[in-house]
């Protein structure tokens, strides 16, 4: 059979005799969805079709609209009416459609009105004629999936009303095999026509309802029939706003299933009382491989809960635990039961609180497992000694067969790098991790951030930090006294100096000193610079006061306080007034520099006060 579109383009060819506006054609809605508005259609063939009445008025009307024709002129996919709980009903084939629905023949299909290349499979007729039946319109997107193994039909909110129609055409399917009705609308009343639909169909094993707003009625509907059915191997219920106390409605279902293999729970309630209930159960079962209990609120005793039972489960291999709060209480149970667990290869316990002292009691279970290979820690307070203590432990247990380790954005330090490269040479291990925090870094900023500055006023606050001019340092870095200072001369000189940069931030602020790029730095230049630089900083000095701005916030405070930030960190201590002799002699030695009028309060009165 040939999609809808496609079979309504030969509707024409095939019927030459017949006028498709002659009777208002749902087919036309199929047919053109991108040429019309549904609505205008409608109201375009009411308007020719409709009888011409002349009012009292003298006035010329149309005939009004039929209230309980609204529906078939919705410009949507779907109707997307939205039930509440307390009218809640099951749809009863009996009632709501003939007594021979199910039975009837092709008819339509032998129609002239109808080709029979538009009919399509069983189920597809059964949507046609479900959704004439509920004065719905029909969408082109589920009539085409009907005929797939796979029916996607996420975000399409086709409400309770969408779904109903959907669970009467999937009773006699046997084609589709996964239906995915995420984020849909569906609700309670949703839910009910859906777990009708799965007690006369065993063909779907793959059932999606997450974000549908179930709640405990609809979710109570859909997992008793699973339960009592048994061939679902895939259930996602995530985000269906499941309370603390509706732990106890997976009970049975974990413990009894044979066939389930997934199921998400993720985005719910659950707490302490949920988590025991669901523990609990996973102690019976042996069958589930993967289990999703991530965005819950598990924790205390609904953590240790799930831990217990994940130490007497037989058949988790992956197991999502991430955002919940498992702290200390919950990374203990989880040690010793990871002592036990001969199957989970994959745990994820990304944002779980768990900081370097949980982290090595977690540990105590996770050296005795040799099953564990992924381990996922991201968003937790572990601190960069946290992540050494788990790379070391890791270096020093030979049997642990993790090859995989998240921990997210956390910040390392540089040893932690250095063993993680002598490891990888070792053995296969991938380790995520966030920026290499240590001092070497810290001080790179710190300088490169300095000299990206003005380079003369640099050199001009380092000169009077060391209590020199300007004239004063460029006639002592100028050697054979060429009144010219090459590159290779100031870099000497500024090392000799003691300035607080690194051999690459020198090399960048002469680079910026050497304007024409000559190699060389005449001292006129550097004095006009000395004296332009001056003006402008008395011009600062006086619109400071003016405005009240503190001169830290201006160019030469701020390099100022560079300067010293980069000195304090090489010496070791505060540099305030200090002489050029005492900083070099401190520097030389390591030792601690300190303020040159302490010293000589210290060391009795100067010669000058003498």
């Amino acid at each position: 059979m040939t999609s809808g579109t496609e079979s309504s383009r030969s509707y024409g060819s095939m019927n030459p005799d017949i006028t498709p506006r002659s009777k208002f054609d749902i087919w036309n809605l199929i047919k053109r969805p991108m040429t019309a508005n549904s609505y205008q259609l409608t109201a375009r063939y009411r308007v020719k079709s409709a009888p011409v009445r002349r009012a009292k008025s003298g006035v010329v009307t149309r005939r009004r609209r039929r209230p309980e024709s609204r529906a078939e002129s919705e410009g949507c996919e779907s109707i997307q009416s939205i039930t509440t709980a307390t009218d809640c009903t099951f749809f009863d084939l009996d009632k709501d459609l003939p007594d021979d629905f199910f039975d009837q023949d092709d008819d339509e299909a032998d129609s002239p009105r109808r080709p029979q290349s538009i009919a399509g499979t069983h189920s597809q007729k059964m949507y046609l004629r479900t959704c004439k039946a509920m004065r719905i319109t029909p969408t082109n997107y589920v009539f085409r999936h009907l005929a797939e193994e796979k029916m996607d039909l996420k975000h399409h909110l086709l409400g309770p009303e969408g779904a109903k129609a959907c669970a009467i055409s999937l009773v006699e399917n046997s084609t589709v095999l996964n239906l995915d009705l995420e984020d849909n609308a569906v609700g309670v009343k949703g839910a009910g026509y859906i777990a009708e639909m799965l007690t006369e169909n065993s063909f779907i094993t793959e059932l999606s309802l997450a974000h549908n707003d179930l709640r405990t009625e609809g979710v109570k509907a859909i997992v008793k029939v699973i339960h009592d059915l048994d061939n679902v191997t895939k259930l996602d219920l995530s985000g269906n706003n499941l309370q603390e106390y509706d732990g106890a409605l997976f009970s049975n279902l974990i413990e009894d299933s044979q066939n389930l293999k997934e199921l998400k729970l993720s985005h719910n309630c659950f707490c302490e009382v949920g988590g025991n209930a669901i523990g609990d159960a996973l102690g019976w079962n042996d069958t589930i491989e993967f289990l999703d209990l991530s965005w819950n609120h598990l924790r205390r005793s609904g953590a240790t809960s799930i831990a217990k039972g994940i130490g007497i489960n037989s058949g988790l291999k992956v197991l999502n635990l991430s955002w919940n709060g498992f702290y200390l209480d919950g990374c203990k149970e989880l040690a010793s039961a990871m002592e036990k667990n001969t199957t989970l290869e994959d745990i994820n316990l990304s944002s779980n609180r768990i900081n370097k002292q949980c982290l090595q009691e977690l540990w105590k279970g996770l050296k005795k497992n040799e099953t564990l290979q992924k381990l996922r820690l991201s968003d937790n307070p572990i601190t960069s000694s946290g992540a050494y203590f788990l790379l070391n432990s890791l270096r020093e247990t030979k049997s642990s067969g993790l090859n995989y380790v998240d921990l997210g954005t956390q910040c390392v330090e540089g040893p932690f790098v250095t063993m993680l490269q002598d490891m990888q040479e070792q053995r296969a291990l991938q380790m995520k991790y966030g920026a290499v925090w240590d001092q070497t870094m810290e001080a790179e900023d710190d300088e490169m951030d300095l000299v990206d500055e003005n380079p003369v006023l640099i050199l001009m606050e380092f000169g009077k930090l060391l209590g020199l001019r300007l004239t004063d340092l460029f006639c002592m870095m100028d050697k054979d006294n060429s009144k010219t200072l090459t590159r290779k001369e100031i870099k000497s000189g500024l090392l000799e100096c003691n300035i607080p940069l690194s051999e690459k931030a020198i090399d960048h602020l002469v680079e910026k000193l050497d304007q024409d790029g000559d190699g060389e730095i005449d001292y006129g230049e550097l004095t006009a610079g000395h004296q332009q630089h001056r003006r402008k900083l008395t011009k600062t000095i006086m619109m400071s006061r003016e405005r009240n701005v503190d001169m830290e916030d201006t160019d030469v405070g701020r390099v100022r306080i560079k300067l010293q930030k980069l000195m304090a960190k090489q010496l070791g201590g505060a540099i305030l007034n200090v002489g050029f002799s005492t900083i070099t002699d401190l520097s030389r030695k390591g030792g601690k520099v300190v303020d040159t009028k302490d010293k000589h309060k210290k060391s009795g009165p100067s010669p000058r006060q003498k």
